[in-house]
C-alpha cells in the first residue's frame, strides 16, 4: 500500500532510530525507500546493516533533499507515497491513521496527520478527529497545519502536478504543496502521529540563499484565487522580514523588486495576511 520515502544526507546519528519509528508501525504494509544522497559520515552503512528486506538503499551523489525524493517517487512500487525526514520520528500508528482516512475518503488523493516538534509535550488526549480542507490557500495563511512527514499523496499526484523542483533548496516541499493545493482538497486528521526533531543533524544551518528560496519565483499572474495570493504576500513579506534581521540587505532589495508591485505595506509591518 504504502512507499516510505526517506532521503538521507549525514544522519548516522538518527536515522536508526527514524527507520526502527517505521518498522514498529501497526500497519505493516509498506516499503522503505531510503535515498542516500551522497553522505559523508556513515549514514549508509548504519542503513545498510539494518537486516529488513523492507527496506532499499539507493545511492546517488549529492544532488539535494529534491532530487532524492523524486529519486524515491521514481522508484517507488506502491500506490501512496509517504514522506519521511531521516531525523523525524512516527507514532506506531501514523500508518493505521492514513489507511482508515484513505479508506474513509476513497475518492480523495491528499492526506496528512498531525504532528508536535520535539521540544514539546504529547497531549493528555490525542484529538483524533478529522478535517476537510477545501481551500489549502485559506487555511495554510493562518497556519501551517502540516509538514512533510506527516503527507501522504496517492502516486497519480505527482503525474498531474510534478515532483520537487531540483533547484530549490529552502521551502522545497512547500512549493509542491502549493502546486497541489491548486489541484486537491487536504485531508487531515488532528491525531498526532509524528515528531518534528527540531534539534537534529544538519537542521541548524542558518545559511540562505535567495536563487533558491521559493519566495523568489512565485508568479502572482498564476494565481488562481484571492487566498493564493494572500499567501504569497504573506510568505514574501516573511522572508522580507528573515532577510532585513539578518542584515542581508542585497538579497532583501532583489526580493523586494522582484515583487513590490504585488506586496502592500501592512504586508511589511506585521506578521499574519
Amino acid at each position: 500500500m504504502f512507499s516510505i520515502i526517506i532521503p538521507l544526507y549525514n544522519k548516522e546519528v538518527s536515522i536508526r532510530n527514524t527507520i526502527q519509528s517505521v518498522l514498529d508501525q501497526s500497519f505493516q504494509d509498506f516499503e522503505i525507500i531510503v535515498v542516500n544522497d551522497g553522505s559523508t559520515d556513515r549514514s549508509a552503512d548504519v542503513v545498510a546493516k539494518i537486516d529488513e528486506p523492507k527496506i532499499r538503499l539507493i545511492h546517488q551523489k549529492n544532488q539535494g533533499v529534491s532530487t532524492a525524493r523524486n529519486k524515491g517517487i521514481e522508484e517507488s512500487q506502491r500506490d501512496w507515497i509517504v514522506f519521511l525526514d531521516g531525523d523525524d520520528l512516527w507514532e506506531k500508528n501514523h500508518l493505521e491513521v492514513l489507511k482508515d482516512m484513505i479508506e474513509q475518503y476513497p475518492q480523495d488523493k491528499v492526506f496528512c496527520t498531525s504532528f508536535i516538534k520535539s521540544n514539546q509535550h504529547m497531549p493528555a488526549q490525542n484529538d483524533n478527529s478529522i478535517v476537510v480542507i477545501e481551500n489549502y490557500f485559506k487555511e495554510v495563511i493562518n497556519h501551517n497545519f502540516f509538514w512533510t512527514s506527516v503527507t501522504c499523496l496517492h502516486k497519480s499526484v505527482f503525474t498531474k502536478v510534478g515532483v520537487f523542483v531540483r533547484h530549490l533548496s529552502r521551502g522545497e516541499d512547500m512549493e509542491l504543496w502549493t502546486r497541489v493545493g491548486r489541484e486537491y482538497r487536504f485531508i487531515k486528521s488532528n491525531q498526532i502521529t509524528a515528531i518534528y526533531c527540531i534539534d537534529a543533524e544538519n537542521r541548524s544551518d542558518l545559511s540562505f540563499n535567495l536563487c533558491k528560496s521559493r519566495a523568489y519565483y512565485y508568479d502572482f499572474k498564476s494565481s488562481t484565487s484571492s487566498y493564493e495570493t494572500i499567501y504569497y504576500r504573506s510568505e514574501v513579506a516573511r522572508v522580507l522580514r528573515f532577510l532585513l534581521a539578518k542584515k542581508q540587505f542585497l538579497s532583501c532589495f532583489k526580493l523586494f523588486n522582484k515583487h513590490y508591485k504585488h506586496l502592500k505595506i501592512r504586508d511589511l509591518i506585521k506578521k499574519g495576511k
